[in-house]
């Protein structure tokens, strides 16, 4: 089937030779081509591609509708777009195109799991309000809450989710055209029983004498497990160049899961080691120093602490602060960073021309508001390096409102939503109006920002 929509592309084309450069963007590839006199006008009213033509001045540009980036794969695989031409400034044009974008690149693993993340959190966010239900309603649905029924979907809600490590490696290795079952072990290799019992804190872990973090999350953070299939499948495209046939498809995984994997967790035990001796000494000093700087810095940067696995460690800073306190000023620096995501969100989908990407960002905006950030953050925000950016900004702005006027909350909850701001009420207090506040505050703000900044990117493109 691809086959022939590839022989279609480059009929369309005028062949192969003819392409000057390809990129991939916003679920379009697009072509740059050589002779517009070569292109075959006949071929998109005889096939179903959904193909777009462009003739500017010396310029052709061909787009082609490319929701899962297999046309795009398909040409970069077979060398499209990579015979070098005498023109510079086209040449400067393709080095600035293929350049790396960590950010556009877990968007794209992520993109292909939104409907089960999507899903998932559907079902959480409903079971959510049927608890918030029983709290504040007169009648008693306790035992609606403590029913196997009740435990039972929220297993299923919760599941996408804890097997999220997994669907990251499997879906990075199919980006990358590597051993997806290879991949699915790596990334399931931290809910192994006995991996689970020996991190699970009791006592001191060493691997080959190197120290280990007890943080089993820590090692299936979204960051490592996508950095790692990426390092994984250069090992296995090594290995079988050099491996005879017969050893291929054995020799790459047993290199793998023998050699690789452990100098991986070599490298990430010490590095969380150390990130666990020194992390909740450095934010408790910076809540005692400076509380509106941390709880400002915390509401930009919690994005990426989620990337990197690192907002494990705030969960028993969280908890002592309830304790010692009675309150906590991290869970609003949370909550303020989700609603910054979902303002971004909403800009980006409003922004957008795409069908889909526009549903997916609205979608994605009204689950990180309901406590759920993770498909505004990978789906959306970080395919748009301005969304992201606007939203650590309004996540700082937001922060720093919360941190001038002291805004706390009295209670922990399963995730930072907009259901829980009941929790930041305190009697002879505005401390809920301020939350409301700031909460408002971040949600434009990373809104207003991301519209703006995805506006002059797009006048840039043009001009």
């Amino acid at each position: 089937m691809m086959d022939r929509k590839l022989e279609e592309i480059l009929k369309l084309a005028g062949g192969k030779e003819n392409i000057r450069q390809v990129t991939q963007e916003d679920q379009v590839t697009r072509m740059s081509l050589e002779d517009s006199r070569k292109v075959d006008m006949s071929v998109p009213a005889a096939s179903d591609l959904d193909a777009t033509i462009r003739i500017t001045g010396g310029e052709c540009l061909l787009s082609l509708r490319d929701d899962s980036s297999d046309y795009y794969r398909l040409l970069r695989d077979m060398g499209t777009g990579e015979i070098s031409h005498d023109h510079p400034q086209r040449e400067t044009k393709r080095t600035y195109q293929k350049s790396l974008s960590i950010l556009h690149f877990i968007s794209e693993v992520f993109k292909p799991l939104m409907p089960a993340i999507l899903g998932a959190a559907v079902l959480k966010i409903v079971l959510a309000f049927i608890a918030l239900i029983n709290i504040y309603n007169s009648s008693d649905l306790s035992s609606l809450l403590q029913s196997q029924t009740y435990m039972i979907f929220k297993s299923i809600g919760d599941s996408a989710f804890y097997l999220l490590p997994i669907l990251v490696a499997v879906s990075t290795a199919y980006r990358l055209k590597s051993n997806m079952y290879v991949a699915a072990v790596i990334g399931g290799l931290m809910f192994y029983p006995q991996i689970s019992y020996i991190l699970s804190g009791e006592e001191e872990v060493q691997f080959m004498g190197v120290p280990m973090v007890s943080q089993a999350a820590f090692f299936s953070a979204t960051l490592w497990i996508i950095m790692t299939i990426l390092a994984a499948s250069y090992v296995e495209r090594a290995v079988e160049r050099i491996s005879p046939k017969w050893l291929k498809e054995i020799f790459a995984p047993a290199l793998t899961f023998g050699i690789f994997v452990p100098l991986v967790l070599m490298v990430l035990g010490p590095l969380g080691a150390w990130i666990d001796k020194r992390m909740p000494v450095a934010v408790n000093s910076l809540l005692g120093d400076a509380p509106v700087v941390a709880v400002m810095l915390l509401g930009a940067v919690f994005a990426l602490m989620l990337l990197a696995g690192l907002h494990y460690w705030l969960f028993p800073l969280i908890l002592n602060e309830l304790m010692v306190n009675g309150f906590s000023v991290i869970i609003p620096a949370m909550l303020v960073a989700y609603i910054a995501q979902a303002g971004a969100a909403l800009a980006a989908g409003l922004r957008s021309r795409e069908p889909e990407f526009r549903k997916l960002a609205f979608w994605a905006a009204g689950t990180a508001l309901l406590g759920v950030p993770e498909p505004a953050i990978y789906a959306v925000n970080m395919r748009r390096r301005a969304s992201f950016y606007a939203a650590l900004i309004g996540g700082a702005i937001g922060g720093l409102y919360f941190g001038i006027l002291s805004v706390k909350s009295f209670a922990i909850s399963e995730s930072a939503s907009l259901l829980e701001i009941p929790s930041f009420m305190e009697d002879g207090t505005l401390n809920v109006l301020h939350t409301c506040i700031g909460l408002l505050l971040a949600f434009c703000a990373s809104g207003l920002l991301a519209y703006w900044m995805a506006g002059r990117a797009t006048k840039s493109k043009q001009v």
